[in-house]
């Protein structure tokens, strides 16, 4: 079974702008492998900044990895456990193998991973150079039909962050969710004070308030705000990810954020969903602002996940250029998984 895989990159509309800086392009690499006329692709997108290795790193050992035809779910990890310290490498190799087990069987990677749903409700992540271009963009995603909308915040001022908010919130209604990702820009102090002063706004959650290594100033503010926090960047590095699952004697987030791509694959994936749902946690899927087939497997793991009233992160084709519509193409503010062998896409 040879794997082979080629560089690619997607250019983004338009820059998004997060606390770490603008985001323009995503460049990685498809994977490919065939074995007796069956194919299987995955795709790694590796984000340094938030938790994966370099893109060289990535490379380097896409070019080195063997793999052999696979017969079950537990044969596919077993191949990959030299892969734990390239995480967005080992979920497109991860993501191949599955494709390939999933096509040779006849049946969705989703039936791989247990039972699965048809239709997964998505957020919408929205951006806006100014207030109105800003509530111009939220309300085309509700007229879409999406039920929650994404604001990345902690690139501006609080006051400002919380201006742009309050005029979507007007804009929309009390029944829309505002979900926010601070993608760990804030200090503790400043996430407790501007959560405090959104409370207001019915936020749904906010996702990394604090930088990632900062688990116990995560814990506190998850407990001193009014505002759900969730752990997302903080999951990247396996021991703080540990602290994160440490009830001592709060929990650092109520709700964690799963990224195939920053967590290794699928499967880590669902261990740490099903690890939170031990302790009372909520959880959903988002990606990388990755491509194609990447988003689609995140997909199919969404459709396995416990029951949530979260959605999930999985609508982001129409953000970036050349992307045509696909089987994953949010309609109504959901994905629907494809009953098709493979990722059907």
């Amino acid at each position: 079974m040879k794997l082979q895989f080629r560089p690619v990159s997607i250019k983004l509309k338009r820059p998004l702008s997060t606390s770490r800086g603008p985001l323009a392009e995503r460049a990685g690499f498809e994977v490919h492998l065939a074995h007796e006329g069956v194919e299987g692709r995955g795709e790694a997108y590796p984000l340094q900044a938030f938790g994966t290795e370099s893109l060289a790193d990535a490379e380097s050992v896409l070019r080195t990895v063997e793999v052999t035809p696979v017969a079950s779910v537990d044969e596919v990890a077993g191949q990959l456990s030299s892969l734990t310290a390239t995480p967005a490498a080992r979920f497109a190799v991860e993501s191949a193998l599955f494709e390939w087990l999933a096509r040779r069987r006849g049946v969705p990677v989703a039936v791989l991973l247990g039972e699965a749903r048809a239709r997964v409700p998505v957020n919408a992540l929205i951006d806006g150079a100014d207030a109105e271009a800003l509530v111009e963009n939220a309300r085309k995603a509700v007229d879409a039909g999406f039920a929650t909308l994404k604001l990345k915040v902690a690139a501006r001022s609080v006051s400002l962050d919380a201006q742009r908010l309050h005029s979507v919130r007007v804009a929309v209604g009390p029944r829309v969710a505002l979900r926010i990702d601070a993608n760990g820009g804030w200090t503790e102090g400043v996430a407790r004070s501007a959560l405090r002063g959104l409370e207001s706004l019915g936020i749904e959650v906010c996702e990394q308030p604090v930088a990632p290594h900062d688990v116990e100033g995560l814990r506190r503010v998850t407990e001193l705000v009014p505002v759900p926090v969730a752990a997302d960047e903080a999951l990247g590095d396996p021991l703080h990810r540990a602290r994160v699952l440490t009830v001592d004697p709060r929990p650092a987030a109520k709700v964690l954020v799963l990224k195939p791509a920053v967590l290794g694959g699928l499967m880590p994936s669902l261990e740490l969903a099903r690890k939170a749902s031990s302790l009372g946690l909520g959880c959903y899927v988002t990606t990388t602002m990755d491509g194609p087939i990447a988003r689609a497997a995140a997909a199919h793991l969404a459709a396995v996940l416990p029951p949530s009233s979260f959605a999930h992160g999985l609508s982001t084709p129409e953000l970036f250029e050349g992307l045509a519509p696909d089987a994953f193409t949010a309609v109504h503010g959901a994905v629907t998984v494809p009953s098709v062998p493979g990722w059907g896409v």
